[in-house]
């Protein structure tokens, strides 16, 4: 018992120290800047939405429904916008390992600084996540925990975002590396960073040259969480291109156990 709660305790302030450095990194809001454009990356779910960790891997012998519910704020953009994001979703978790799931969602701006294009839109996406390997604590056993769960993935996700301003129809293909650490027993803790590469593009044009770009997400989860299936992630996501600023947001999510 002394172990895991020595385990909780740098797992959150690893955790903690990130995403404080990553806040520095992100800059400073800037009063009375002009209004940006929204990018496509930042539009779609993959730049609009929280990360979340890999699924507990469960029994194998069924399938699995699920609900989830996500909220996600970037801010820090170089102005004084911020994009606010609220959607659902439907998972199936096939044979208790690798999840697809479609979302659907609304993006706005918040403090808009525009005269003509303050409106929101509507965001959605599919994705895939697969479970690659599940093993023991790894880094886990350097703090004395040599019961955590690691799991490695990979992800792969569509998204679209149509009228995200005058003549632009946003898309998104992004690969991701998934990689999960869960502690404790009956309440797990799972500490979690996404690695991945997203691809945007005006999709209301034809010919339209991809962009790519490179983003980390991380964060903490709280799985099983009083009800059996119930799951909560705080999690935070960097994207290295422009003023794309600090995304930061809050996932519930429910799955239909027998």
């Amino acid at each position: 018992m002394r172990s895991r709660a020595i385990s909780f305790a740098v797992s959150t302030r690893v955790c903690l120290g990130a995403f404080l450095s990553t806040g520095l990194l992100a800059g400073p809001s800037f009063v009375g800047a002009q209004s940006l454009p929204i990018l496509a990356a930042e539009a779609t779910p993959i730049g609009a939405l929280p990360p979340m960790a890999l699924p507990m891997p469960a029994s194998r012998d069924q399938s699995y429904w699920g609900l989830r519910l996500q909220m996600g704020e970037r801010r820090q953009r170089g102005g004084p916008e911020d994009l606010l994001a609220v959607a659902g979703g439907i998972d199936f978790q096939w044979r208790g390992g690798s999840i697809f799931g479609i979302t659907g969602g609304y993006q706005w701006r918040q403090n808009c600084q525009a005269v003509n294009d303050c409106g929101g839109h509507t965001l959605y996406g599919a994705r895939a996540r697969f479970n690659v390997l599940t093993g023991g604590p790894t880094i886990a056993a350097v703090w004395g925990d040599n019961d955590a769960t690691s799991t490695f993935g990979t992800e792969v996700g569509i998204g679209y975002a149509p009228r995200v301003a005058p003549g632009l129809n946003a898309c998104t293909i992004d690969l991701g590396l998934p990689f999960s650490i869960a502690t404790l027993e009956r309440i797990h803790l799972v500490s979690f960073v996404t690695p991945g590469v997203a691809w945007d593009m005006d999709c209301s044009a034809e010919g339209t040259p991809a962009r790519t770009n490179y983003l980390i997400g991380f964060g903490l989860g709280l799985q099983q969480l009083g009800l059996r299936g119930l799951d909560v992630h705080v999690g935070a996501q960097r994207m290295f291109r422009g003023a794309t600023g600090l995304q930061f947001g809050v996932s519930i999510s429910w799955v239909r156990l027998p």
